[in-house]
């Protein structure tokens, strides 16, 4: 049992860190949005200042900063926040209904480029190189998905 917990521990961080990776790509995807898929910075919106490595998960910099960014004091948006709750709750949930599964682990994938897809539906594709970093998008994911079918398998074991 315990070896279980250690493993769903485990699985919440690496779905916490995809979430916040999720959110980013989904972002850069949508309309308005130029910077490149695989750019490892991040600016404020409103002052251009670069984000830290360690605030650029939503969910950590929202509670780090306030709500606010730290050079400038504007409000961070709360749909990057609500975006990645959203999927990591969604992933985890699924994951571990079905049991941690390789089939809950591709499910919870799924759930994932559903909301990727919906977010891009809803908020407009970017138009410059759409097809091109999507697919960087997508192919950014698979290493995280092994990762995950990976922890699955631990589960299945232990």
């Amino acid at each position: 049992m315990t070896n279980h917990i250690i493993i769903i521990v485990a699985l919440f961080f690496v779905y916490f860190h995809i979430s916040g990776l999720a959110t980013t790509n989904m972002l850069r995807l949508t309309s308005g949005n130029t910077v490149p898929v695989l750019a490892s910075k991040c600016y404020c919106d409103s002052c251009g200042a670069e984000i830290p490595p360690h605030l650029q998960l939503p969910i950590v910099s929202y509670i780090a900063c306030k709500g606010k960014c730290r050079s400038c004091g504007a409000q961070i948006p709360v749909f990057p926040l609500l975006l990645e709750l959203t999927i990591l709750s969604g992933m985890f949930v699924i994951t571990i209904l079905m049991k941690c599964t390789f089939l809950a682990v591709s499910a919870s994938f799924l759930f994932y480029e559903v909301v990727r897809f919906l977010t891009v539906v809803l908020l407009g594709r970017r138009a410059e190189e759409f097809a091109k970093q999507y697919l960087i998008a997508v192919l950014l994911m698979l290493p995280f998905y092994i990762l995950t079918l990976f922890v699955a398998l631990l589960y299945s074991l232990v």
